[in-house]
């Protein structure tokens, strides 16, 4: 399997999401397909934070559709001043708990060349400590060449929206949702 991961962060409610969407090979055309259908302009990707509540439903209700398992790392207690830390920590427990489902190979939405350093240093510390095997292969892409980053960012919403008190969205995700909550520190 490979996972495809981005993040959502709520200042205001303190909540660090990390979600990852894990899917076996024969299954990411399709899933690709059915991301760009979502495109809001030949082109241009899908962000969550761009889409209106009714785009955000249908997205939602189309990523509930694929065969895809959903992992989340919702780490409580964020510390504005401390985002980098919440990432790695909540990258540390969504690899651990994908390299448990079986996933081979993990692709991060890339940010900038200093952060995705940071992601990989972060990765090597985990693997260093024993908590994710080296044979976990962890990398970066781009979401405008991967659609793929975009159910990532789907599901990272949804849950965060859901942290917020609007669970319209998770809900039809839940089948196929699973979360684990960290203590930040």
């Amino acid at each position: 399997m490979v996972a495809y991961v981005d993040e959502s962060i709520r200042i205001r409610d303190g909540v660090y999401v990390m979600a990852a969407c894990a899917l076996e090979d024969g299954s990411a055309a399709a899933a690709r397909d059915a991301m760009r259908e979502l495109e809001p302009r030949p082109g241009h990707r899908l962000h969550w934070h761009d889409r209106m509540p009714a785009d955000r439903l249908v997205a939602v209700r189309t990523v509930a559709q694929l065969p895809a398992l959903h992992l989340v790392t919702i780490g409580v207690t964020l510390d504005p001043r401390r985002q980098e830390r919440a990432r790695r920590q909540c990258m540390e427990a969504l690899l651990f708990h994908l390299q448990d489902a079986g996933v081979s190979r993990v692709w991060l939405e890339t940010r900038n060349a200093a952060a995705d350093r940071r992601d990989i240093e972060a990765v090597r510390a985990a693997r260093a400590r024993q908590i994710i095997q080296y044979g976990l292969l962890v990398d970066h892409a781009r979401p405008s060449e991967e659609p793929l980053l975009w159910l990532a960012d789907i599901v990272a919403g949804a849950v965060s929206a859901a942290e917020g008190d609007d669970r319209s969205y998770r809900d039809p995700l839940a089948p196929m949702l699973t979360e684990h909550r960290i203590q930040l520190s």
